[in-house]
């Protein structure tokens, strides 16, 4: 069953331009709430047709494999059924005479004809579908409705459902990671064989079957591995200039929540109770909290009241919370919750020092997906968040992306720290392999060797819908700032 043609295959890539298409013609002429459900339907669109296009290969590798077995079982049995109605036949025509009269005994074959017909269409019908075919297909079906639960099934603790069909797309990734793995391991043995007269091999069915052992123990790994409370990760920060009253400073740092199909109120909690226990003097929160409206959404964040800090709680936007097209209703709800939101400004630290050169500014930006979204006049703004920054006092930068990050460092403002997220380190196997040739810092902590400046990019303290952390961590970092001269 040949689902991945050249037919189908021009069918997805005219699809998935009418969708870009559409986008750039309509996104900008669209109110905020419209231009959100555009980019969900896109979003959509587009990762269907991935997953289907992928699903086409694991069908096409594994579908030959269950008729194969399952054919092989019925002629077994159609052998041994044949062999045994042969016998009996025989057996009677020794014990009994023949009747001449009968058609049937003057043509024996014709019975023997017409159990062949029917093993014949057992063995056809055998080939067309079995209890595999149904599980094999209800697998790629749920995979295909993992993100749509982000639409349907979104309340403040995930349902069981989004659960379900979200790791069912972690394994869906690990599945063809195995195939496509073990074929070019296939690939390289041939060629390896004909080179120095070697025997060695692995057949489509040893491929499919080792890719299937693949899937089964790196996702229960994945799973095990993201239900787990995050880190604490402890990191030291040089800083020119540190005012001696803040020798020392604990700066906690979240990103990449995630609140939505599969993080929830419960799993916020913990990581509130976590970050009290830290006694922080600053908190931020580097962008991607939430995955859907403030209406879906509301009960989830109420934790965020609890945290405490010294200095205060600070938040930036991240590229989802533009996705929710819902972004001045969550700056309401963090402000509830006491977080001051850095919407391309910035604040001193501590705020009440009697001593201004005692403080340090403490800046950030809005995402920068917000202008390619013209959500109204969000925009990466650097000049309007660090401009008038003391320059003799350090400077501290929050924003969310590595490539927001790279452009502060490059910019000729005074940047001695900059907090970003964004790629959670990939997440997982082989994810981070894109993700780190795509962003300019992957993940933990760089120095521009030019400027001395120092970036910061959190793995994320949860994850996005797949509930996998696969070769990657989940962290809550505590970055402690000592002075240097």
């Amino acid at each position: 069953m040949a689902l991945f043609t050249r037919r189908r295959i021009f069918m997805f890539l005219t699809v998935l331009l009418a969708v870009i298409f559409g986008e750039i013609i309509t996104i900008k002429r669209s109110s905020y709430e419209t231009k959100a459900v555009i980019i969900r339907v896109n979003f959509i669109v587009v990762l269907e047709i991935i997953i289907f296009a992928f699903s086409c290969m694991i069908w096409n590798r594994l579908e030959p494999l269950i008729t194969r077995g399952t054919t092989g079982a019925i002629e077994s049995n159609n052998t041994q059924t044949t062999e045994s109605t042969t016998t009996t036949g025989l057996r009677k025509c020794k014990n009994s005479e023949l009747d001449l009269s009968d058609d049937t005994n003057r043509n024996p074959n014709v019975t023997n004809e017409g159990n062949d017909t029917s093993r014949n269409s057992e063995l056809t019908n055998s080939k067309k579908w079995s209890i595999w075919h149904v599980v094999l297909l209800t697998y790629l079906g749920t995979c295909h409705l993992s993100y749509l639960t982000n639409v349907f099934l979104i309340s403040s603790e995930p349902h069981w459902i989004s659960l379900f069909a979200y790791a069912c797309l972690g394994s869906f990734i690990q599945l063809n990671t195995g195939l496509v793995s073990f074929k070019l391991i296939s690939v390289l043995l041939n060629i390896l064989n004909r080179a120095f007269a070697l025997r060695c091999r692995i057949s489509k069915k040893s491929g499919a079957f080792l890719a299937l052992i693949y899937t089964l123990l790196i996702s229960v790994f994945g799973l095990y591995t993201a239900s787990q409370l995050p880190a604490i990760k402890n990191v030291a920060i040089p800083v020119k200039d540190l005012p001696s009253a803040l020798e020392k400073l604990t700066i906690v740092q979240l990103s990449d929540i995630h609140l939505g199909p599969t993080v929830g109120l419960s799993k916020l909690r913990k990581i509130q109770e976590l970050v009290n226990q830290q006694n922080p003097d600053v908190v931020v929160l580097t962008g991607d909290l939430v995955d859907s409206p403030v209406y879906k959404l509301k009960e989830a964040v109420e934790p965020l009241s609890a945290i405490n800090s010294k200095y205060g709680k600070y938040f930036v936007t991240g590229n989802h919370e533009y996705y929710t097209g819902d972004v001045d209703n969550w700056f309401s709800v963090l402000e509830s919750h006491g977080f001051r939101v850095l919407h391309n400004s910035h604040v001193l630290i501590p705020e009440e020092a009697s001593d201004k050169e005692g403080q340090i500014c403490l800046a950030g930006t809005d995402d920068v997906q917000a202008e390619r979204l013209g959500y109204g006049d969000h925009k990466f703004d650097l000049d309007k968040a660090v401009s008038s920054c003391n320059t003799a006092r350090p400077v501290i930068l929050l924003a969310h992306q590595p490539i927001a990050a790279k452009r502060a460092v490059d910019s000729d403002y005074r940047i001695d720290l900059v907090l970003s997220g964004h790629t959670h380190g990939g997440q997982l196997f082989p994810l981070n392999i894109p993700a780190y040739l795509l962003n300019p810092y992957f993940a933990g902590l760089y120095q521009d060797q030019r400027r001395g400046s120092f970036v910061y990019v959190s793995q994320g303290t949860q994850y996005w819908g797949i509930p996998m952390r696969i070769f990657t961590s989940m962290e809550i970092t505590k970055l402690t700032l000592y002075s240097i001269h």
